[in-house]
């Protein structure tokens, strides 16, 4: 088959996996290349919180591969065609490596204060296992600053996602005081001297994509994959249409797919997903749209996990824009439940947000409400009403209903009033007593963390009952589907038979994911992809060793 050029990898996306995979390409000799569809580089890795889990990895002093594995297999469960046990296996042993490769790649990355999400569970961590990277200045990737894709939701600041909750207690805590103090002095900083630092997901593919530039790896952007080209069953190639026109690109190795899911396909969400779904509940990149996923399920790829997705519960503003993801550092606070239109609380407001978007649609409380008492508003932000602001102009706006009393209330928002005021009661109880009997709320490190350490007995929980009281809708907004091609311990798309497709490799929101249903901790799909990015490039490089090794 005649190509228009050859490489020895062809990487399809520009997420953190791709970055990762098209180093360890580099480092083995190998010619890799990134296609990216859209006009910026980073997938939904550069509009994330840019936090990644990776248990036991160089950064962490205080784990160990045991404790990670007793806490993974806790909280994913039986092996599955997602997960099976070489997979998890996999990825205990090589996401550490891949760090190491990454900081040795001269990626500097950090750990952060972020507890696992059942840190109460077996093997669970109560600081975390969460790493993250250094602010960076988009400045150093002089002609590609204006190319690193950004999420609108969050604002362009010196500032780590891991720093917001810190921010939530500004006027609680000093620790709060303190990170709010410090972010304004980042950003006087950075206006006199003119740099543009950033957190989150751009502090990570910001140095991903200065370590590709400084590799010399070729990146190739508005390039659209249209077809995987084949050879007698093998994934040889793949088809791109370019703002030249149609090209076709040979992958000596193999073909590695990184394009992420299909939040952004409303056909595919319509079929796949529990219902109603929507696309425009989606906070993922533009080029989520799934292309590439159904691209290998037409050669005869397997799936697992589609109804599933990174749920982020939280509000839209009337216009229907991002108003906030909530649970749990905002929802967490002393003074908040959130509940379904029955009047009863969904789940653990402090827990995971992603168990707490499962919940959602298993009572069939989407929308759902969050309920805010008068003080927490008072003390805490939340979303687009900031600490110590008048709520007024949010409720003019429609985005809050305000009444005076809880009855008043659930009439405004169509609550059943008698179950909503018996809810009400009851957890109150709970605030007293400083114990969450239904869902155990405050009772974890992680929980504990995202409350309010000032507020006794229990930081997490606080009574409903000073007016006036204040209600908004909460989505089951997603960062990201968690569903997709099932993949091997080497990243190798698998058939409906169990078979690995010939020369096809996938990483990131495009698999069904090595932490199954679960979501272990903060960064679990970024942990992911840069474990089984840096797996597959390796396994690619070195197949033909690796078959003899299996084969003896």
């Amino acid at each position: 088959m005649n190509f228009d050029e050859t490489f020895d990898l062809v990487i399809v996306g520009s997420g953190c996996a791709s970055v990762t995979a098209a180093l360890a390409a580099k480092a083995l000799g190998g010619r890799p290349v990134i296609l990216e569809k859209q006009a910026l580089f980073g997938g939904s890795t550069a509009f994330s919180g840019g936090i990644a889990w990776i248990p036991n990895n160089p950064l962490l002093d205080d784990d160990s591969e045991e404790a990670s594995r007793t806490y993974l297999n806790h909280i994913v469960g039986e092996p599955s065609k997602a997960s099976p046990t070489a997979k998890r296996e996999m990825f205990l042993t090589e996401g550490p490596r891949a760090v190491q490769f990454l900081l040795d790649q001269g990626v500097k990355l950090i750990r952060v204060p972020w507890p696992d999400y059942y840190s109460a569970a077996p093997g669970g961590h109560d600081y975390g296992r969460t790493i993250s990277a250094e602010l960076f200045d988009l400045n150093e990737l002089d002609e590609w600053r204006d190319k690193l894709g950004s999420f609108y939701g969050f604002p362009p600041l010196p500032v780590g996602s891991f720093k917001f909750v810190d921010l939530t207690l500004a006027k609680r805590t000093w620790k709060g005081k303190k990170a709010a103090l410090r972010l304004g002095w980042d950003i006087f900083r950075d206006k006199l001297t003119g740099a543009k630092r950033r957190g989150s997901g751009n502090a990570v593919q910001g140095r991903m994509l200065r370590a590709a530039l400084d590799a010399g790896i070729p990146i190739r952007m508005e390039h659209e994959l249209t077809e995987l080209l084949t050879d007698r069953g093998a994934v040889v190639g793949v088809k791109v249409r370019t703002p030249e026109g149609d090209r076709t690109i040979g992958a000596r190795q193999g073909v590695l797919l990184n394009a992420g899911g299909f939040s952004r396909n409303q056909e595919m969400r319509d079929k796949y997903q529990p219902q109603p779904s929507k696309t425009e509940w989606t906070m993922v990149n533009p080029g989520d749209t799934g292309d590439a996923m159904q691209m290998a399920m037409a050669l005869g790829a397997d799936i697992d996990c589609m109804e599933e997705a990174w749920w982020t519960p939280g509000s839209l503003m009337p216009d229907g824009t991002y108003g906030g993801f909530h649970v749990p550092g905002e929802s967490g606070k002393p003074h908040i439940i959130i509940v379904g239109p029955d009047g009863k609380r969904v789940g653990n407001e402090a827990g995971s947000y992603m168990e707490f978007g499962q919940r959602m649609y298993a009572k069939g409380a989407v929308p759902s409400w969050a309920i805010l008492e008068s003080r927490a508003l008072k003390h805490y932000s939340w979303g687009p009403v900031m600490v110590g602001k008048s709520p007024e102009p949010l409720v003019e706006s429609g985005y809050l209903v305000k009444a005076d009393t809880l009855a008043e209330l659930a009439s405004k928002c169509g609550i059943d009033a008698a179950c909503f005021l018996a809810e009400v009661e009851r957890f109150n109880g709970f605030a007293a007593r400083g114990r969450d009997e239904d869902f155990n709320r405050g009772a974890s490190g992680h929980n504990k963390a995202m409350g309010d350490p000032t507020h006794g007995p229990n930081p997490s929980l606080g009574a409903i009952e000073q007016g006036p009281f204040y209600a908004t809708r909460i989505w089951p907004l997603d960062v990201g589907t968690s569903g997709g091609l099932v993949t091997d311990e080497y990243s190798r798309v698998l058939t409906t038979e169990g078979v690995p497709i010939a020369g096809l490799y996938a990483a990131g929101n495009i698999t069904a994911p090595v932490v199954g249903h679960s979501y272990p901790g903060a960064g679990a799909s970024i942990g992911g992809g840069i474990a089984f990015g840096y797996v597959a490039a390796r396994h690619a490089m070195q197949a033909n060793q690796i078959s003899a090794a299996e084969a003896a």
